[in-house]
């Protein structure tokens, strides 16, 4: 994935869009879970921005993978950012470079 602000939002995102589904699941409960994990992956997309800004890239890659960990309970989701496209759509698993 890119190391650029666009990337950190999109897994962000992501993230935060599953997040609100498990709160649904679990409604009345898990919302303090919730807030947890949405703090921290703010955070973290947050410091990755920084980070771009900054010009360092070590310190974006590395918080880039902490938003792609955090994002790997639900790798095998349609919409997961390692399954996209830089366009936004469904990566084509017959090119080069691409998961499927």
């Amino acid at each position: 994935m890119p190391l650029d602000p666009q990337t950190g939002v999109r897994v962000y995102q992501f993230i935060v869009d599953r997040l609100e589904d498990r709160r649904r699941e679990q409604y009345p409960a898990g919302r303090e879970a919730y807030e947890a994990d949405w703090s921290a992956a703010h955070d973290l997309e947050k410091h990755f921005t920084e980070a771009v800004h900054a010009d360092d890239l070590d310190k974006a890659e590395q918080l880039l993978e902490e938003l792609t960990d955090m994002a790997a309970p639900w790798c095998d989701h349609p919409h997961h950012p390692a399954n996209q496209a830089r366009d936004g759509h469904q990566a084509d698993p017959t090119v080069p470079g691409t998961r499927s």
